[in-house]
Parts: structure tokens; sequence; C-alpha cells
């Protein structure tokens, strides 16, 4: 009996002491998402500030290293001057420039322009392109050998053929003139084939500026 008395009364300490007081299973969960919830927030913040310290250092080790790019990427050329930007003449004159060479040359009896001068036909053409209100006349020479009639005709081709190649590459074809004057025009007097080499070719001219030819 006193056993039994014993049981209910710890049953009925253990039911009053759960009315009375602690936490309901409901408001236990309320309080277990809040944590949760406070715990993502931190966890967030510690990973932006990781990721932010990440960037610095990672910033700070290329500039350490040198490899940030200027903005402005200096000129190739050590000669060129803030009036070389400015007036296009003054590309053309400089002998540093790709521009300041006039001449193509041509094998014997030939009229079509060698591999390794197309980058010259396309560097003048690109200036013509941007610069529209210049213009450009082709001059077609031969060397001394055949006879005039035919130096004419094929210095002619020479000249016509620089200008197709550049008409090709955007020119408008009346910027460009071109006139043949055979083997009347020698850039060297001697008669050997190294004075024929150079005068087989053809001239590139802009009237505006050049000097009177």
């Amino acid at each position: 009996m006193r056993h039994v008395l014993a049981a209910s009364c710890a049953v009925l300490l253990i039911a009053g002491c759960g009315s009375q007081g602690g936490t309901t299973p409901q408001n236990a969960g309320v309080e277990q998402r809040d944590l949760f919830a406070q715990k993502d927030r931190e966890q967030q913040e510690l990973e932006q500030q990781m990721q932010e310290k990440q960037r610095r250092q990672a910033e700070e080790a290329r500039k350490a290293a040198g490899v940030e790019k200027p903005i402005v990427k200096p000129l190739s050329n050590p000669s060129a001057t803030a009036k070389s930007l400015t007036d296009p003449a003054s590309v053309l004159k400089d002998p540093a420039s790709p521009l300041s060479k006039r001449s193509i040359y041509y094998d014997f009896d030939a009229y079509s322009i060698k591999d390794e001068l197309q980058t010259l036909v396309e560097a003048h053409a690109k200036f013509l392109l941007e610069h529209q209100d210049f213009k450009m006349r082709i001059e077609g020479n031969c060397d001394e050998r055949g006879s005039r009639e035919y130096n004419l005709a094929l210095g002619q081709r020479r000249a016509d053929a620089v200008k197709r190649a550049m008409t090709l590459l955007g020119v408008p074809a009346n910027h460009i003139q071109t006139v043949s004057f055979g083997a009347e025009k020698p850039k060297e007097l001697e008669h050997d084939e190294a004075a024929w080499a150079e005068n087989r070719r053809s001239d590139i001219v802009y009237p505006d500026i050049d000097a009177p030819r």
C-alpha cells in the first residue's frame, strides 16, 4: 500500500512541475528555428569576410608581382611624338614608321605583289581608310630592258595591281590615281641586276604632302 501511494505522489509531482514551468513544445520549436537562423547569418557573414580577405590578398599579390597591365599601352615607336598623333603627314615622313616605305618591288617581267610586301600595301590602305581626305598616286616603273611601249604597259599593270589590292581592302577607287613611267624614271642608273631590281617597282606618292616628283 505504501508503495502505491509513493508512486502516485511521484506522478502528481511530475505533472505539477510540467504545468507550472518549463517550455512548451511549440515554444521550443520557435526558439530552435531562431537559433538556426542566427547561425546561418553568422556563417554567411563569416564567408563574406573570408571572400573579401582573399580578394584583397589576390589583388596585393598581383601588384607585388607587377603583372597588372597599364591602362594605356606605351607607344612602340620611341620617336613618336604628340605631333605624329595629330598630324598624319608626320607619320608618313617618319623614317621609323612602316608608312615611310613607299616602293613595291617586282620580279623580272612581273606585276604581281610579292607576299612579303602585302603588309606594306595593307598599311597604306589602312592609312587611306583612316584619313580619307588624303589622295594617293601609284607610279609604275620598269628597268631599262624592253621596248618603250612594252615598259609603259608593264609599268601601268604594276601600278594597277597595287590599286586593285587596296580597293579590295576597302579604299575607294577614286582616292587612288595610277600612272606609268616605264623605264623613264629609274632609281638606279647602273646597268646591272642590282640596279634593275631597284627600278622594277611601283612608288606610292601622297601628292598633298610629298615634294613634287
